[in-house]
C-alpha cells in the first residue's frame, strides 16, 4: 500500500509548517523584549542567531514546496524565497556552520574581546562572541563590489541607528515569513482528509509499522483479516492474563471488526 493513501507527504508538510511558524513566533516575542542589562542583551544576541536558522529551513520548504495557491501566494513566495538569501548566508556562515575564515574576521573586527582589562570577564566576552558572529554574517553578505547587499552599509549593534535598522528589518522579516507559514498552512490543511473514529484500526496498525531506520522506507500495509487475527491473539492473552472483562469490552467495542 503506497503512503500516498495515507498522505503523509501532506501531513510531513504541514507538521514543518507549524513547527516553523511556532518557532518564529517564540523568537520574535524573545526579540521584542527590552534590554534591561547584560542577561537581556545576551538573550537578544541568542535569539537572533537561533531565528536565522529557523528562517533558513523557512527557505528550504519555501523552495520545495509545490501547493497550488492563488497567484498573490505564488507571487509572495517567489519574494520570500529571494529574501531569505540573507538566512542563508546567515546559517552556513554564523549557525549551522561556523565558518572559519568568519572566525576569523569575526576577531579582527572585535579586539576589544582580548583586551586586558577583560581578560578574566567571561559574560563580557561572551556577549561579545554572539554581537561579533552576527556582525561579520551580516557584514559579509556583499555583492561583487563588496557592498553589503541589504543595508548598503556595514553594521555595528552598538551603534543605536544600526541596531534599529537592523532589527526593524528581521521582524518585518520575521513577520513576512511567518503570515507565509500560515497561508501555506492553511492550503495544505485543506488538502489533509481527516480521519474519522471508525479509522482508528487502520491507523493504529499503520502507526505500528513505522520505521525509524531514515535509511529504509516505511511500510505501509493493512490487512482486515490480519487485524482480527492479531486482535483475537491479543485479547485471549490479556484474558488469560486476567485483565478486567470491564476493559476487555471497551477495547472490542473500540478495536474489533
Amino acid at each position: 500500500m503506497s503512503e500516498d493513501k495515507y498522505q503523509i507527504t501532506e501531513k510531513a508538510q504541514y507538521l514543518n509548517l507549524l513547527i516553523l511558524k511556532d518557532e518564529l513566533q517564540s523568537f520574535d516575542t524573545l526579540l521584542s523584549e527590552a534590554i534591561t542589562d547584560a542577561d537581556t542583551w545576551l538573550s537578544k544576541l541568542r535569539a537572533t542567531r537561533g531565528v536565522f536558522l529557523t528562517l533558513n529551513n523557512v527557505k528550504d520548504i519555501a523552495d520545495r514546496l509545490r501547493i497550488n495557491g492563488s497567484t498573490e501566494f505564488t507571487l509572495s513566495t517567489r519574494s520570500l524565497r529571494k529574501d531569505l538569501m540573507f538566512a542563508n548566508h546567515f546559517r552556513n556562515r554564523g549557525i549551522g556552520h561556523l565558518n572559519d575564515i568568519l572566525l576569523k574576521r569575526a576577531a579582527q573586527w572585535s579586539p576589544q574581546i582580548f583586551y586586558e582589562s577583560f581578560k578574566d570577564n567571561n559574560s563580557f566576552k561572551l556577549i561579545e562572541a554572539h554581537r561579533t558572529i552576527i556582525e561579520s554574517c551580516i557584514n559579509s553578505y556583499i555583492d561583487k563590489d563588496g557592498r553589503q547587499k541589504v543595508f548598503d552599509t556595514e553594521i555595528d549593534l552598538m551603534y543605536p541607528p544600526d541596531a534599529k535598522q537592523f532589527y526593524s528589518y528581521l521582524s518585518a522579516l520575521v513577520t513576512k515569513s511567518v503570515n507565509w507559514l500560515n497561508e501555506a498552512s492553511k492550503i495544505i490543511l485543506s488538502l489533509i482528509v481527516h480521519h474519522t473514529n471508525e479509522e482508528i484500526q487502520e491507523l493504529a496498525a499503520i502507526a505500528g509499522q513505522t520505521n525509524f531506520d531514515l535509511k529504509s522506507e516505511s511500510e505501509f500495509s493493512y490487512s482486515i483479516e490480519e487485524h482480527r487475527i492479531n486482535f483475537a491473539e491479543t485479547m485471549k492473552v490479556l484474558k488469560e492474563r486476567g485483565t478486567d472483562p470491564k476493559i476487555l469490552e471497551v477495547m472490542r467495542e473500540k478495536f474489533e471488526i
